[in-house]
């Protein structure tokens, strides 16, 4: 699957570097551009994962950010949605999807989208009109059969513009955690408004958010999840079930993302290893809610195979073993082995990363009752779904 997504994002790289230079010269990048990129990156990387004072500050409107982010964060954007949209396939019957792509800057969400289902239309919002200039650009090249509308609006200011119509997707790509930052309610906040704009989706659609992979935009949008799972809300990606995260109950700073290991495409390598970034992998927290309810959840719930998805990565305890923690929805249960264990290899236990999705079959019971934990022994079978091959 990596392979695939790598290929596609690579044939856009040339009109992302044309746009970004304002011609039509869309060849590699030069030693002088990489640096100065990568200079601009850093400062933008600093504003909008450090002390976050560039979330939401409109970073889009500034030229060396801009092409920080067409560069670099633009294809690992696409990357992150192209992953997310693949556990969306058996939820999406139709062709010709309208979407919705709301904080979308230069649509990169929207273009991930386009690449993975059949996409008549996109409708892109953003607060940066400079930004929605270079998504049209970028769209009349590389996805010519897509009807664009594009609408400068600054969401905190009040409800969305006038739209026709209802959606297929509605998405929200590292723009839900921008709204409302600085507010003491802006849980509250973002639960309303995906609620409110919950009216927009066609009666199967989907509203899928991705945020980055930190421990309070993760945390964050979390608790939104919780709140629109109260509400009625089906969660159908990545979780199992549609009910209180355990982390949530457990109280715990605990966090839940995805992380796939990658071989950046160029320039993105380039960029952050002069930028002294680490990117060898692919990070984002993700949620796919519908505001139905889940015709097959009964059915997960009842399965005599349970399901279980992998929510940690490997931790070698004091006592030799590693422990990965596996997640049914309900509860979060370690499944451990000793690290030189034979059988566990062969299972392909410590191949193991987040988000797969596994069945056990015979596990070794461990701990108690009141914590509950599986271990590895000779009778043990593991089966193994990997998140992305």
């Amino acid at each position: 699957m990596l392979s695939q997504l790598n290929s596609k994002l690579k044939k856009h790289i040339p009109a992302l570097i044309s746009v970004w230079r304002k011609n039509a010269d869309g060849s590699r990048l030069s030693g002088k551009e990489l640096t100065s990129v990568s200079q601009s990156l850093l400062s933008l990387q600093r504003g909008l994962t450090g002390d976050r004072k560039l979330a939401g500050a409109g970073y889009m409107d500034s030229s060396s950010y801009l092409g920080a982010y067409l560069l670099y964060y633009w294809p690992v954007s696409y990357m992150q949605i192209s992953l997310e949209a693949e556990g969306l396939h058996p939820f999406i019957k139709k062709e010709n999807l309208r979407v919705l792509d709301i904080g979308s800057g230069p649509a990169p969400a929207s273009a991930a989208l386009c690449d993975s289902f059949s996409v008549k239309d996109v409708t892109l919002v953003d607060s940066s009109k400079k930004a929605l200039d270079i998504a049209r650009r970028l769209f009349l090249s590389e996805w010519k059969s897509c009807k664009v509308n594009a609408l400068v609006h600054d969401f905190e200011a009040g409800q969305l513009p006038g739209l026709e119509g209802q959606f297929d997707i509605i998405v929200m790509s590292h723009s839900l955690n921008e709204l409302w930052k600085d507010k003491k309610n802006s849980i509250g906040l973002r639960t309303s408004f995906l609620k409110n704009i919950s009216s927009l989706l066609d009666k199967d659609g989907i509203i899928l958010v991705s945020e980055p992979a930190l421990l309070l935009t993760s945390r964050n949008l979390i608790n939104v999840r919780d709140n629109l799972v109260q509400d009625g809300f089906s969660v159908i990606s990545p979780c199992l079930c549609s009910q209180i995260c355990p982390i949530t109950e457990a109280k715990s700073q605990q966090t839940c993302h995805a992380e796939i290991a990658w071989k950046p495409v160029e320039p993105v390598a380039s960029i952050a290893r002069l930028a002294k970034l680490d990117r060898q992998s692919v990070k984002m927290t993700y949620m796919a809610f519908k505001k139905s309810l889940d015709s097959n959840a009964d059915d997960r719930e009842n399965s005599s195979n349970k399901i279980y998805k992998v929510v940690s990565d490997g931790m070698l305890n004091k006592s030799g073993r590693i422990r990965y923690l596996l997640c049914d929805g309900k509860k979060r249960i370690p499944l451990s082995a000793k690290k030189d264990d034979p059988r566990a290899k062969e299972l392909g236990f410590f191949t193991l990363s987040r988000y797969d999705s596994v069945s056990l079959e015979c596990p070794e019971l461990r701990g108690d009752s009141s914590a509950q934990a599986f271990g590895i022994s000779s009778d043990t079978k593991i089966h193994i779904q990997k998140f992305a091959l």
